[in-house]
């Protein structure tokens, strides 16, 4: 038994010697400050803020949710701690995805809100267009009742070459008026129901965060049988 020990005790006791000579240490901050994840060295998982590793040259490939991949090497010295600052970028699905969803909630705003807007503002002009429409041919057929029932030649010949021509011309603006406000009113209750059918059945962009699948992709050990995931744990190198 003792035998056992004397033999065993000397190669207990260099790994200590030598892992406090050949590690250093990693400080992270993260921007984002979270959600950050990170493999090192192609095989872990992490996402320790503080490492320490052997001595050398350790690959990362950082990432976090909506924020492009970052694969960088850092040199660990032995006996040190370093501190680094990693910032992820934005992805360039999410800066388009942002920038679809903006202009998706633009044109259900402005779908919602401008046609019925127009459909009052045709509706009110429609009404004026028909009161005018009836002053206009009442007006029309009292010129000609005048003219019919007139005994003064003078009347009679200031009626024909004026005023009714005139009123003739009013009527014909004020019926121009009144198709054209009543077509302005139809389209624009077509188009408020329209696009309130359009944007019940639609839904917004969705976004698809590609870097995810790609950073998820760092972990994945192919076998003969399919392969398997390797967990997301946290491990702490010492």
């Amino acid at each position: 038994m003792w035998m056992v020990f004397l033999v065993l005790g000397p190669f207990v006791s260099i790994p200590t010697s030598l892992h406090a000579q050949s590690t250093g240490e990693l400080r992270f901050r993260f921007e984002p400050p979270q959600g950050v994840q990170y493999v090192l060295d192609g095989k872990h998982r992490m996402t320790d803020r503080e490492l320490t590793l052997l001595e050398g040259a350790h690959r990362f490939t950082f990432w976090a949710p909506e924020r492009r991949m970052l694969d960088t090497t850092f040199f660990v010295l032995a006996g040190r701690t370093q501190e680094f600052t990693v910032q992820l970028r934005y992805a360039v699905e999410f800066v388009d995805h942002r920038n679809a969803l903006l202009r998706y909630e633009r044109n259900r705003k402005w779908a919602r809100n401008l046609p019925p807007v127009v459909a009052a503002g045709a509706a009110g002009w429609a009404v004026v267009s028909f009161i005018r429409f009836g002053d206009r041919h009442s007006a029309l057929q009292d010129l000609r009742e005048q003219y019919r029932s007139s005994a003064d030649p003078e009347g009679i010949r200031s009626l024909k070459e004026s005023a009714i021509p005139e009123a003739k011309d009013d009527f014909a603006r004020s019926r121009t008026q009144t198709y054209v406000s009543t077509g302005v009113l139809a389209i624009a209750l077509g188009a408020t129901a329209y696009f309130r059918q359009h944007f019940a059945r639609s839904s917004p962009p969705e976004f698809k965060d590609e870097e995810r699948i790609r950073f998820e992709g760092l972990v994945y050990h192919p076998l003969p049988d399919g392969g398997t995931w390797a967990a997301g744990l946290s491990i702490l190198l010492r």
